[in-house]
């Protein structure tokens, strides 16, 4: 499961990468909003009980994939975008970016 989280952020990077790079559209907003999806999905099954930090980022992360979902949620059902549309949003809850780290330190 571990190994599955990493492949999906890695693809969530990429796709992020690509939605700045091509105008920040609903194309890849949408396409974002899926991987965030199974990210969530990912997170909750697992359990880092055993490492307090890692148990920490991935409720970080957790609630900022959370947070981000419901704004994503309320700006498309109140804009209703096209796939070309711009779609930009703001989330106050950071991405912790050493989750990725501590991730990869922990299967190793």
């Amino acid at each position: 499961m571990t190994k599955k989280i990493i492949d999906l952020l890695i693809k969530a990077k990429k796709i992020h990468k690509d939605y700045i790079n091509f105008g920040k559209t609903f194309l890849y907003a949408k396409k974002l909003r899926l991987v965030n999806d199974q990210i969530l999905i990912c997170i909750k099954k697992l359990d880092f009980d055993s490492n307090k930090e890692l148990e920490k980022s991935s409720l970080d992360l957790k609630e900022h994939i959370e947070d981000w979902i419901s704004i994503w949620d309320k700006e498309q059902f109140i804009r209703k975008p096209k796939d070309n549309d711009v779609f930009i949003f703001y989330n106050l809850k950071r991405y912790p970016k050493n989750f990725e780290l501590l991730l990869n330190n922990y299967i190793k």
